[in-house]
């Protein structure tokens, strides 16, 4: 155990106090040498989620932290925390030095914009939330979010070239979206099962039972169904059932959805659009009109509605409300929009926010009372609301819950699928869903989800399954295995707001610290993709296509740092040791 600084400065000032009187010549020097604060090794934390909850964050987060210390930084083992406290700690509180999860990416790059924005970063949520400042980004953000279709590509590009370069995040892999199906009862399924909403309107009963049973390793939907509390979310795949949006993206389509119709024109240096809605209705039986669609919009810009000094926006998806500029009431079904880009497909993005009743949430607008919690900046009831029974306009209600154990939803005969309003939406989502009950229970592990598929006591898995279960699914002839490539990504997030941190050099080391290859065989069991970007495909920047060897490379092989490299790129980046110790002046 390395002894404590604090206990050798107040030692040496003991044993100096006598040699002090006698060389008092000497005593300016001294002055100057007790006034200088001791260098100590630098200790972080990395925050993670608890194996039960996401087996392979836990496993990089080890591989981080045993490099870590290897370089010569206190690390530590990481620390575990439900999925709740962990995000509520990083999106909310900002309390963190380092931490490992998943991203819930779309695939869309405008989530760089709400990712890295300096002018978000006091938010809270996914808005920034490692608290970065770049000048540089922020101008190809703009850059990105005003591109017009010919521009766009390249735009998306240059601003993953400066992630790559910064590092204000690291990213290391997608993985597979992995599901285990059975066929008898349903048919319909998608690659990977259920990774999107989208897809439960795919399924078809073959006419053995009205109710589809999931099998859900996540259980916050159990116990919270607030569509705008960030850390009760990941990208909000079941909650989608309760609520739609104007427009929903199908197959990567922009397909007018609650609206029936939006007509784009240009208007000034951006877009405008008239949008007709569909008639529908809330579940509690009230109307849904173009007066909730304008509530929506500005209630999402300030959840507060004005009533505190400064607004107070949600942290779920802000992005895409900032791409609204104006909203205009015609008459109850009708709309104009006025967006802040001259892109169809980035506008359309903020058309697929969801809907919400101005009955209901517009009385959730007071200040939040949440006694011993610490809470960054001012919070509305709207953010910490568990909205246990959500009134939405979804094709499902809710009907019942046991926290941790079980969500059961019914169809809503009253959506406007199900009332044979199915102009513009393809086949097979225009008849709607094809089942009358929809329930999920809650699984301690994949091993148990499969467990439970293998008897014939359920129907799917709604999450991602873990790949060790691959070869038992395999083997079962009575189960389908189903994958496909996720957009969501691993990373490791910086609190760029503290030093080292702050510093580029240091997180452009660190990145080097971690082996994407190896990463996919062992943690991964090779179901997962490496890359140094968080969007992939044609938005990859020429040169920075993963090919076994990422541009900011590994400093070790197979796995294994190389410690003195190691050690020689963070005193390259200018930092210092003492006995293989990378230390810091004035604190930790």
């Amino acid at each position: 155990m390395a002894s404590d600084p604090s206990l050798q400065r107040r030692a040496f000032l003991t044993g100096a106090a006598g040699t002090a009187a006698a060389t008092s010549g000497c005593i300016g020097n001294l002055r100057n040498l007790i006034g200088r604060d001791a260098a100590q090794q630098l200790s972080l934390n990395i925050a993670t989620l608890p194996a039960s909850a996401d087996p392979y964050a836990v496993r990089i987060a080890n591989q981080l932290s045993k490099n870590l210390n290897l370089a010569g930084i206190d690390a530590g083992p990481p620390e575990p925390m439900e999925p709740d406290v962990l995000l509520r700690n990083i999106l909310i509180n900002q309390d963190f030095d380092l931490y490992v999860l998943q991203y819930p990416s779309e695939g869309y790059p405008g989530e760089l914009r709400s990712m890295l924005y300096s002018a978000y970063g006091e938010e809270a949520g996914w808005q920034n939330p490692f608290g970065f400042s770049d000048l540089e980004m922020d101008d190809r953000l703009d850059a990105q979010q005003a591109a017009g279709p010919d521009t766009r590509v390249e735009a998306v590009r240059e601003t993953q070239r400066q992630v790559v370069r910064v590092q204000p995040f690291t990213v290391v892999a997608f993985p597979d979206h992995i599901a285990g199906v059975r066929t008898d009862r349903f048919t319909g399924w998608d690659a990977g099962g259920l990774p999107e909403t989208a897809n439960y309107f795919q399924l078809e009963s073959t006419g053995e039972t009205d109710e589809l049973s999931l099998l859900l390793q996540d259980p916050r939907a159990t116990k919270n169904r607030n569509p705008i509390a960030v850390e009760h979310r990941n990208r909000g795949v079941v909650i989608g059932l309760f609520y739609d949006p104007l427009v929903r993206r199908i197959g990567g389509t922009p397909t007018p959805w609650l609206a029936s119709s939006v007509e784009w024109d240009e208007r000034g240096d951006g877009l405008a659009a008239t949008i007709r809605l569909r008639e529908a209705d809330w579940h509690d039986g009230e109307p849904l009109t173009a007066s909730d669609v304008a509530f929506t919009y500005e209630f999402l810009n300030d959840t507060s509605l004005g009533t505190f000094e400064t607004s107070v926006p949600t942290p779920w998806r802000r992005g895409r409300v900032d791409l609204v500029d104006d909203v205009e009431v015609q008459d109850d079904r009708t709309l104009r929009m006025a967006f802040t880009t001259e892109n169809v497909d980035t506008a359309n993005r903020a058309l697929e926010v969801l809907m919400l009743p101005e009955h209901v949430w517009s009385e959730r607008t007071d200040p939040a009372d949440l006694a011993g919690v610490e809470l960054a900046g001012q919070t509305t009831e709207a953010l910490v609301w568990a909205n246990e029974d959500p009134v939405g306009s979804g094709p499902l209600r809710f009907e019942s819950a046991q926290r941790d154990e079980n969500l059961n939803l019914v169809r809503f005969e009253d959506h406007f699928l199900h009332r044979g309003d199915t102009e513009g939406i393809p086949d097979p989502y225009a008849s709607g869903i094809d089942f009358e009950r929809l329930n999920f229970e809650v699984m301690p592990s994949a091993d148990t989800a499969v467990e439970v598929l293998e008897n014939d006591n359920a129907d799917a898995s709604a999450n991602s399954l873990e790949a060790s279960v691959v070869p038992r699914i395999g083997r079962n002839d009575d189960i389908t295995l189903t994958i496909t490539r996720g957009q969501s990504f691993y990373h490791i997030g910086y609190n760029c707001r503290e030093a080292p941190m702050s510093d580029p050099r240091f997180r452009r080391t660190v990145a080097r610290l971690i082996d994407r290859e190896h990463l996919i065989s062992s943690v991964f069991d090779d179901y997962a993709e490496a890359s140094e970007v968080p969007f992939t495909g044609e938005w990859t920047p020429e040169g920075l296509e993963w090919d076994g060897t990422a541009e900011l490379s590994f400093l070790g092989a197979d796995g294994e740092l190389a410690v003195d490299a190691a050690q020689e790129a963070f005193m390259d980046a200018g930092y210092q040791y003492e006995d293989d110790r990378l230390v810091r002046r004035g604190g930790d």
